[in-house]
């Protein structure tokens, strides 16, 4: 590695994260707006018949893009162990690269959206999946342990504020380019080329394990994870967390479209603004953690997620009120990931991190899917759109209350962590000399 390298090893690895989480997000949002603009045209964009066909083209594009994730995964962390991980990266972001330019050319050809841009969307899936265990299983592998927790918020800091301009700029480069949507995908190629340079630039890091095929690995990915409570918990508490965010964002920009009547311009700037604070609320988690995988903060981002949600469906706050609801259910939400992805990466043995990771990755993306296909369930139920975020309140506290009740020390961390915050400032001199196990 380099000196630079060395000074910031996780510069092109971040680089490389922004670019692509840009890339899914504002093309996932500009195929769906491209849905509604086709429905809005058909139906007109009043009453509960646009409502309902909204979240079923929504829930269309979101299944497009998150099914590839849950197929691909397992494979995607077998070739993150058997393989240099960066060699992964660097495979991704190509493809990646590829895609945007066909995605380019579908708009080209046909500027009204149709099949290609989902096909394009199902692929960025699928590279995503490839690119998640490499780019988590190698932080432990650049960085020291008790910089992994700075190392995990740095990455989903970046990776929201990469949702927030995304999903921002998915809205604003339709809107901008009128009936040459080719244009907003063409500026999103080049960006692609920016991802799949800064990836060149991560440390070579050798490969953790070389044998054994995908069933073998698999069955030890379940081992390890059965077999350690607290990685199993992380696991479940990922998958919920990840369902609920996924229903979330997919109602919110229905309730933003169909209910406030957002423009296409300004329709991405909630789940941005979301997306914001989730970064803040990884900061925050970082600086409470200190160098330690601090736990105890997950009830509190859990509680204040469902807070914050109850309150946006039951008040139904105008276009500014509801933005700032959003921004506040983001910093909820960066407490409790940033803790279970550090936990996840912690907790898996060296020799498997990527399989485990990418097992964990199945459940995750199973429960995003399930979130999707929750949504459109509740939608054609007859749930209105605030209706299912008061259903969305009600499931987290129902999944926080269930996960204490299993692991209590959580509740007893959080309250010391609130202390020795608030009441009791302490100073740790010395930390350096305690070892970070045993």
């Amino acid at each position: 590695m380099t000196g630079a390298g060395r000074r910031h090893p996780l510069r092109g690895l971040l680089i490389a994260q922004f670019t692509g989480a840009f890339n899914d997000n504002a093309w996932k949002l500009m195929v769906a707006l491209l849905a509604i603009r086709a429905v809005r045209d058909r139906m007109g964009r009043a009453g509960p018949g646009f409502e309902a066909a909204s979240q079923t083209q929504t829930t269309l594009a979101f299944v497009v893009f998150t099914l590839p994730l849950v197929l691909v995964s397992l494979p995607a962390g077998v070739l993150a162990d058997r393989f240099s991980k960066r060699s992964v990266l660097l495979a991704a972001k190509g493809s990646e690269l590829l895609l945007m330019a066909a995605g380019t050319a579908s708009l080209l050809a046909d500027p009204g959206g149709g099949l290609l841009p989902l096909v394009v969307l199902g692929g960025m899936g699928a590279q995503s999946a490839f690119f998640s265990p490499a780019k988590y299983g190698i932080l432990p592998e650049i960085l020291p342990h008790e910089r992994l927790s700075a190392g995990n918020a740095l990455l989903e800091m970046w990776t929201f504020l990469a949702v927030i301009a995304g999903t921002a700029a998915g809205g604003w480069l339709l809107e901008a380019t009128g009936g040459r949507a080719w244009i907003g995908a063409l500026l999103l190629t080049g960006l692609a080329a920016v991802g799949l340079a800064a990836a060149a630039r991560v440390a070579r890091v050798e490969p953790i394990r070389s044998e054994g095929g995908l069933g073998r690995r698999v069955r030890g990915a379940w081992a390890a994870i059965r077999g350690d409570r607290v990685l199993w918990l992380a696991v479940l508490g990922a998958t919920y967390f990840w369902s609920i965010a996924s229903l979330l964002g997919q109602d919110v920009l229905v309730y933003f479209k169909t209910i406030l009547h957002a423009s296409d311009a300004v329709s991405g700037v909630p789940l941005a603004l979301f997306g914001l604070g989730v970064g803040a609320g990884s900061l925050l988690a970082a600086r409470l953690s200190a160098s330690k995988v601090e736990y105890g903060l997950i009830p509190l981002g859990a509680i204040g997620l469902a807070a914050f949600t109850f309150y946006l469906g039951m008040a139904g706050p105008g276009f500014w009120g509801a933005l700032a609801v959003m921004a506040l259910m983001g910093i909820a939400s960066g407490m409790l990931i940033v803790p279970l992805e550090a936990i996840l990466q912690w907790r898996a043995p060296d020799d498997r991190r990527g399989s485990v990771i990418a097992l964990a990755n199945v459940l995750i993306f199973s429960g995003v899917l399930a979130g999707s296909l929750a949504t459109f369930a509740l939608s054609r139920a007859g749930v209105s759109s605030r209706g299912v975020l008061m259903a969305a309140a009600v499931a987290t506290i129902a999944g926080t209350v269930w996960a204490l009740r299993i692991l209590p020390e959580a509740l007893l961390r959080l309250v010391l962590v609130l202390l020795t915050h608030t009441f009791y400032r302490l100073r740790v001199i010395g930390r350096a000399g305690v070892p970070a196990s045993g």
